[in-house]
């Protein structure tokens, strides 16, 4: 079928373009990772006609470089440097291109925890109701080719974390993964090489295209709306020049919708610059704040070699999630708190050390994205979590027959006695002391049933807004206290239903 009115089914990028674009379509999307993504793939098949931006641009497996500057140039907001000040300095890296963080994250599969969705439910997410979401879940499954990759593709790193977690008695498994073809390589946060990790652009966004009524516009970096009353009529940007990423001439979209999906930092900073939207646009961020344990052993780990995220322990009870993690050898340098001398002696032993990290559920901290900040102030409840979380982490890592760990917090040093654990790792670590990281921000513009403590509607649409909505991460109510992308997802699905009933 034929797309609508100045709309090429297909994916473009800037070597197409001229020096003014000009799209009209049913709807327009802004950002093309996993919401913007699932969205556009349920506003098509439901038969209208869609155009995707996306600043960043398209990828091939064949693209991607195992290098992390070349990484952070290409494929991280900010070209990886993004990250949040409060009482401490925490990296939030985000993914850029078509395909969003799904490009650079390690594929790993959660269905939404029951408890969250009863929550969410009860502050007026109607829309979440089980039959519907067991079968969006299902649908994301086969869409995206989750699966648990086989042992031998696991190797060390992570059959480790297994072993320890098993001599502890904690509750352990393989990771979920969206990557069916895995061949541990490693490199999931450069790009999958392979192919064998499905990113959204060669899922539900190719399912899109698919339909014929899609058109995927690459190095779009969009800038401003037009409005009319209450009602947005047109979106203006500027493409790219993918080389020096600089300004090389103009676009312009008109569409009867428009979706923002460029992600919890993103997107409420478009709506900040813009005077768009009413409620706490911006507030109430939550992130999964991280820390990290390396632990040596005595015979060869090669950390980087298998699945770079593939075990976890389910601490949910206690506020946490321990998941292995690997990273290139700069990342591991620059994140050791140690003196330079020992830090370089630990880099020359790397392939002896196993990796893993906590992931926080985010319960008492407090965060703001403005128009050009970003604020985290890490609660006392959630640093007494994560304490928690590497003093188990460490045990763990001993139990599996480690020699010395070295965990993510300065001034503690090397410790090689599990009896030292507690006194090393202690409750009075304050924040700005932690070697902190994290992922998945959330919640910025929050979904909810009033326009007084929620951005958007339950149906994903911007309070006050007749044709404005919303479909990332930055919708979600609360933290999810597990890793995204499927959530994401799967709201991308239900918002797309309520759009495509709108068009």
């Amino acid at each position: 079928m034929r797309a609508g009115l100045g709309v090429t089914p297909g994916r473009h990028g800037y070597e197409g373009y001229g020096p003014h674009l000009e799209l009209e379509a049913d709807v327009c999307v802004v950002g093309a990772g996993a919401g913007g993504a699932s969205l556009a793939c349920a506003v098509a098949e439901a038969g209208h006609s869609v155009v995707v931006v996306e600043e960043g641009r398209h990828w091939k497996p064949s693209d991607f470089k195992p290098a992390a500057p070349w990484a952070f140039q290409h494929l991280y907001h900010g070209r990886g440097t993004r990250a949040a000040r409060g009482n401490a300095i925490i990296p939030i890296p985000g993914g850029r291109g078509v395909g969003g963080s799904t490009l650079i994250n390690s594929a790993i599969c959660f269905r939404t925890p029951d408890p969250v969705l009863a929550d969410w439910r009860s502050r007026g997410l109607r829309n979440l109701e089980p039959e519907w979401m067991a079968a969006t879940f299902d649908r994301i499954w086969r869409t995206i080719g989750v699966t648990v990759n086989p042992p031998e593709v696991q190797r060390n790193n992570n059959h480790l974390m297994k072993a320890g977690a098993e001599a502890l008695g904690l509750k352990g498994a393989w990771l979920a993964r969206s990557a069916p073809g895995c061949t541990g390589c490693g490199t999931c946060q450069q790009g999958c090489p392979t192919g064998g990790k499905l990113s959204v652009d060669r899922t539900f966004l190719a399912e899109a295209v698919g339909t014929g009524r899609v058109g995927v516009y690459a190095d779009c970096r969009a800038e401003a709306v037009e409005t009319e009353g209450g009602r947005v009529v047109a979106l203006t940007g500027y493409t790219q020049e993918p080389k020096g990423y600089t300004d090389a001439g103009t676009w312009r979209v008109r569409a009867k919708h428009f979706v923002l999906a460029a992600g919890a930092i993103q997107t409420p900073r478009f709506l900040l610059r813009n005077g768009l939207g009413a409620g706490p646009v911006g507030e109430h961020l939550h992130i999964h704040p991280t820390s990290g344990v390396l632990a040596r052993f005595r015979d060869e780990v090669l950390p980087w070699h298998g699945v770079t995220q593939g075990y976890y322990v389910d601490c949910w009870e206690r506020g946490f999630l321990l998941q292995t993690f690997c990273a290139p050898p700069d990342q591991y340098y620059v994140s050791l708190p140690l003196p330079g001398d020992e830090a370089l002696a630990i880099m020359a032993d790397l392939r002896y050390y196993a990796s893993g990290g906590v992931v926080v559920h985010d319960e008492d901290s407090t965060g703001r994205v403005g128009a050009s900040s970003l604020g985290y102030w890490l609660g006392d409840g959630d640093r007494r979590v994560l304490m928690d979380g590497l003093r188990t982490m460490a045990r763990l890592y001993f139990a599996a027959g480690a020699t010395e760990i070295i965990a993510g917090a300065h001034g503690v040093g090397v410790v090689r006695d599990p009896a030292d654990i507690d006194r090393l790792l202690t409750d009075s670590i304050p924040a700005h002391d932690l070697g902190l990281y994290a992922a998945h921000p959330m919640g910025t513009c929050r979904m909810g049933g009033s326009p007084e403590d929620a951005v958007v509607d339950p149906d994903g649409r911007v309070w006050g807004m007749d044709n404005l909505w919303i479909s990332d991460a930055s919708v979600f109510p609360t933290s999810l206290g597990v890793n995204p992308q499927v959530t994401i997802m799967a709201l991308g699905l239900t918002t797309g239903r309520q759009l495509a009933a709108a068009v």
